[in-house]
């Protein structure tokens, strides 16, 4: 119920104007960067492991190592990412989110889709749900309330990409949503409460700029 893939009908949305989508976030400075902060320098990105693309099995296997599929701890969610290894770090980035890219309206209806803006009134769609196509990040499941957040999505360089914003115990599972600050740089208002109303329901909540 709670997992990016069960969520029938919702795409998530990076509603940023096209020079946002250059800048990163540093957690430590509360500042926004680009390519490197100046206190606390480049920032970490974690690399797939190299999968051709068509394999069957192609979303799984680009699992980065320390990481692990398995059932998620959330009821009803299915399987998730979990940490398997020694802790992670704050400011670690994942990504790009991979899958297919479209322009077809019906990606945002299974569940599996990011949408990246391109520009005022264009976009496109990144489709997980081909597992062939897709990476591991498409069995990320959405956190249920702040507590249990530890990672942020947010659109970097036309692709989303997670970013943890807090150390990642061994043994925890990953859970990502939109982080307050990447939030109000691209314009979405979304709570806590409404964080809970979202994940209670099946895309019954479209957590979007207003």
């Amino acid at each position: 119920m709670y997992s990016l893939q069960e969520r029938k009908g919702h795409v998530q949305q990076e509603d940023s104007e096209p020079q946002n989508d250059d800048y990163l976030y540093c957690d430590k400075c509360q500042n926004f960067f680009i390519d490197s902060c100046d206190v606390h320098g480049t920032p970490t990105f974690v690399k797939d492991s190299a999968v051709d693309k068509g394999h069957p099995n192609h979303a799984s296997l680009t699992l980065s190592p320390g990481l692990r599929i398995r059932a998620s701890g959330i009821p009803e969610a299915g399987l998730g990412v979990w940490n398997d290894a020694s802790a992670l770090p704050e400011d670690l980035h994942f990504g790009p989110y991979e899958g297919q890219i479209t322009e077809d309206e019906e990606a945002g209806n299974n569940g599996y889709s990011w949408l990246i803006t391109k520009g005022r009134n264009c976009h496109e769609y990144v489709d997980g749900k081909d597992e062939s196509l897709a990476n591991w990040m498409r069995y990320v499941n959405c956190a249920r309330n702040d507590e249990e957040q530890n990672l942020v999505a947010f659109q970097y360089h036309g692709q989303n990409s997670y970013q943890t914003f807090q150390v990642i115990k061994p043994d925890c599972e990953l859970l990502v949503w939109y982080g307050d600050d990447y939030g109000q740089m691209l314009g979405i208002k979304c709570g806590s409460k409404e964080k809970r109303e979202f994940t209670a329901t099946r895309g019954g909540h479209n957590c979007s700029s207003k």
